[in-house]
């Protein structure tokens, strides 16, 4: 072989090359913008709930086992948060099943109103970095068959997407 077809050859073997990894590396805008600092679009999963005002003072509690103690089978909660004011959790059981709720969502200040999504309820809602706290009142049974207490809980979860 010439010289020159071997020239030729690498030469149009590194364009295409070339082409392919500026064509791999450009964006095609469908990638999701992110989300706001503070925003509470997102996704969301559980990771902590710390309970206030228990017979045993302040308790700090991993989701896992929160979700365990509801009897339900649950092992994971995700939320979803769309800036069209939708909303889903999607609950992941040990058996590894999955049940998805949809609902809605509306905040004034940090009033976070859902309705569906498991929640209905009106939160006190705080995005800080990517934690987001809800804060609400339940009804929790600390004694078996004994009368259900408000308590004011934090529902921690890690922000995921």
């Amino acid at each position: 072989m010439s010289k020159n077809l071997i020239r030729w050859q690498i030469f149009s073997g590194t364009l295409i090359a070339m082409i392919l990894f500026a064509a791999a590396a450009c964006d095609n805008g469908t990638d999701p913008a992110p989300a706001a600092p503070g925003s509470i679009v997102g996704v969301w999963e559980m990771t902590t709930i710390v309970m206030y005002d228990t017979p045993v003072g302040e308790l700090t509690i991993p989701a896992a086992q929160f979700l365990q103690m509801s009897g339900t089978g649950a092992a994971k909660s995700v939320l979803e948060f769309r800036e069209d004011g939708s909303a889903s959790v999607v609950t992941t059981y040990a058996d590894s099943s999955q049940d998805t709720i949809q609902g809605t969502w509306s905040a004034d200040g940090n009033n976070l109103t859902v309705a569906g999504a498991g929640i209905d309820d009106i939160v006190q809602s705080k995005v800080d970095g990517n934690t987001l706290t809800l804060t609400r009142t339940m009804a929790i049974n600390f004694v078996p068959d004994g009368p259900k207490e408000d308590i004011v809980v934090d529902m921690k979860y890690t922000r995921i997407e």
